[in-house]
């Protein structure tokens, strides 16, 4: 373990990435002169996409992670990590929620799914599974969600973390952001829009470029299916188009939460 220079030790970091696109950590790289400014203050161990030298020796403060659990592989390395680590947090879309690889998960099962990507030549090569988040799996200490995570939200996370205190994210609908920056509303543009749903603090850049959020940062603590599809019926979208746009994001819990109040049939995967 490396030291400041005030001799005390660095806390130990990793940053480690499972199925993904690699967006979050790109967006960690791209803090440049903060990340210069991260690196004085910590050790980062373990990140493979931004050094060649890694190790996964000895016990890690906190450990980042990226991406969801869809292979053996990825959860042998999951498992390690918990062990290993004092501090877990999962970052982005795809570790919090599962990502947008898993919005098949309520409608077919993991052989459907690859037989409709491979078809007949199924690659061997590695252990699928159904894309999960890591708290299926292990207990997660904290999640920073976004498609792609904010980079000042991640420097903001780790000094929270560094000053032994618990992250503070916002718990509002994105709607709130929309207000605040007099965006106008999407959805009563006609744009299908799940903001209302959606946790806030991405400082709403989807709305504001003229398209509806699709909600990357998961729900709010009390979002309304029932009245969401609603209004989407009055806009002129079918059940199938709601389900469409919804899933997107929340392919792991759609089935629970919106289908109650959609006239459609989706027959229970196998797995």
């Amino acid at each position: 373990m490396s030291s400041n220079g005030n001799g005390r030790k660095k806390p130990r970091v990793g940053i480690m990435y499972f199925t993904s696109c690699g967006g979050c950590q790109c967006e960690i790289l791209t803090l440049k002169g903060l990340l210069v400014k991260l690196v004085d203050l910590v050790e980062i161990a373990y990140f493979p996409m931004g050094s060649s030298k890694n190790s996964l020796e000895g016990e890690f403060d906190i450990m980042f992670i990226e991406g969801s659990v869809s292979t053996d592989h990825d959860l042998e390395m999951l498992q390690l990590a918990r062990e290993r680590s004092k501090i877990l947090v999962a970052v982005g879309t795809c570790a919090c929620f599962g990502g947008v690889q898993s919005s098949k998960n309520a409608e077919a099962s993991l052989e459907e799914m690859l037989r409709y990507v491979y078809g007949d030549k199924v690659p061997t090569i590695v252990k699928a599974r159904k894309p999960k988040p890591l708290k299926e799996f292990v207990k997660v200490d904290y999640e920073l969600p976004g498609c792609p995570v904010s980079g000042k939200e991640f420097v903001l996370v780790v000094q929270y973390l560094l000053n032994n205190l618990d992250p503070f994210l916002p718990k509002m609908a994105v709607c709130y952001e929309c207000k605040q920056s007099e965006t106008p509303c999407r959805l009563i543009g006609g744009n299908m829009c799940v903001g209302s749903l959606s946790n806030a603090g991405c400082g709403a850049p989807c709305t504001s470029k003229g398209l509806g959020c699709y909600g990357c940062r998961g729900d709010h603590e009390d979002p309304n299916y029932k009245e969401l599809v609603k209004l989407f019926r009055q806009k002129g979208y079918s059940d199938r188009d709601i389900y469409n746009f919804v899933k997107v994001f929340r392919g792991n819990y759609v089935r629970e939460k919106l289908l109650p109040y959609l006239d459609l049939e989706i027959p229970q995967p196998k797995d």
